[in-house]
């Protein structure tokens, strides 16, 4: 079995291994579990790419070494995922209220997503129209 981070854990379920992911909170320069959840069992969002004439770099990041990935665990909570291709940096997961994990999924263009978790898109957002949630 491959483990995704250190924050990994496994456990036994009708004889198959389920990986379980550890989420920590970090506060004052300590760190404590915050939750967990099964990726497996979790709806996974990929972040948005563009090209810059050389590489694939993250629209949420602006860099290509550093990525992002959104999950919406079993039970509806939003996950996010944060890595980097540089060696020595951890793979972080923290939980992220609705209405960030709403601009997570508008910036990378999971239209449909939004729609299915938080209702119908209007025709337009921005200032001076009547929608009143946050956009990017």
């Amino acid at each position: 079995m491959v483990l995704q981070s250190k924050a990994n854990a496994a456990r036994r379920t009708k004889g198959t291994i389920m990986a379980r992911t550890n989420i920590y909170k970090y506060e004052a320069g300590s760190r404590r579990l915050d939750g967990w959840f099964q990726p497996e069992n979790a709806e996974r969002f990929d972040e948005a790419t563009r090209w810059d004439g050389q590489d694939l770099v993250s629209i949420l990041t602006n860099d290509g070494d550093d990525h992002e990935t959104l999950y919406r665990t079993a039970e509806g909570k939003w996950v996010l995922h944060r890595w980097s291709q540089w060696e020595g940096n951890g793979d972080t997961y923290e939980f992220i209220e609705a209405a960030q994990a709403r601009i997570w999924l508008l910036t990378c263009h999971h239209d449909d997503a939004v729609e299915e978790h938080f209702g119908a898109l209007p025709d337009e957002a921005g200032p001076g129209v009547s929608d009143s949630r946050p956009v990017p």
